[in-house]
C-alpha cells in the first residue's frame, strides 16, 4: 500500500462528521452499524484478524449481517461519497496496522466526548463493532480463542461490548482499566496473527 496515495488519507473532521450523520440517519437498514465507533471496531478485526477480505466482504455487512438489506441513498453521488469514505477509513486503518501498527489507537481514543458516559457508550459500541468484525470469519478466529494465553487478548473487548453478564460486575477501576487496554489488546492480536509476515 502506498502512503501518499488520496485513497489511503484518514478522513478530516468534516468527512468523519458526512459519514456519522449517514450512520445515524433514517437511510440505513436497522441493524446497520450505526455509529462511528462501530464501524471502526468492524473494521479493526477485519484488519488485524486471520482472514484477507475484500471489499464486497465486508462492505454489505455494514449495512445487514444477513447482507439482504442496503441503505437508501438519496442519489448515486451520495452514495459514491459514502462508500468511497467508508473505504477509506479501512484503508488507512489497514495500512496503518501493515506499517506501524504499534501508533494504533481505537477511534474513541482519537477523538474527544462531552462526558464520561457518552464515552462509555462510544467504548461499548466500538468492542460490540469489533466481535462483529470477528462474526465474519469466526471459524478463523479459533486458534486465538484455543490458544490460552492468546484468548485474554479479546477478554476485554468482549467484556466491553457487554454481550456477557460479567460487565455488571467490573468496578469503575475495572472498566477503565479494560478500557485502556483495548490499543495493546488489538496491536498484540495483530501480532499473534500477522507477527512472522516479512
Amino acid at each position: 500500500m502506498n502512503a501518499s496515495d488520496p485513497s489511503m488519507q484518514p478522513l478530516s473532521l468534516d468527512e468523519l462528521s458526512t459519514l456519522e450523520q449517514f450512520l445515524i440517519s433514517d437511510q440505513t437498514p436497522p441493524d446497520a452499524l450505526s455509529s462511528l465507533e462501530m464501524l471502526d471496531g468492524y473494521m479493526t478485526a477485519a484488519a488485524v484478524g486471520p482472514q484477507v477480505f475484500e471489499i464486497d466482504d465486508w462492505y454489505s455487512s455494514i449495512w445487514d449481517q444477513d447482507k439482504k438489506l442496503k441503505p437508501e441513498f438519496t442519489s448515486d453521488e451520495q452514495a459514491e461519497l459514502i462508500s468511497e469514505l467508508i473505504v477509506r477509513h479501512n484503508n488507512a486503518l489497514t495500512l496503518l496496522l501493515e506499517e506501524e501498527p504499534e501508533e494504533f489507537l481505537p477511534f474513541f481514543d482519537r477523538v474527544g466526548y462531552e462526558s464520561d458516559e457518552v464515552r462509555k457508550i462510544a467504548v461499548e459500541e466500538w468492542a460490540m463493532g469489533f466481535i462483529i468484525g470477528m462474526e465474519l470469519a469466526y471459524d478463523a478466529w479459533k486458534p486465538l480463542f484455543d490458544d490460552e494465553e492468546a484468548a485474554v487478548l479479546s477478554m476485554a473487548i468482549f467484556m466491553l461490548s457487554k454481550v456477557s453478564d460479567d460487565f455488571n460486575h467490573l468496578s469503575e477501576k475495572e472498566i477503565a482499566e479494560l478500557t485502556e487496554s483495548i490499543a495493546e489488546s488489538v496491536i498484540c492480536i495483530h501480532s499473534f496473527w500477522h507477527g512472522n509476515e516479512d
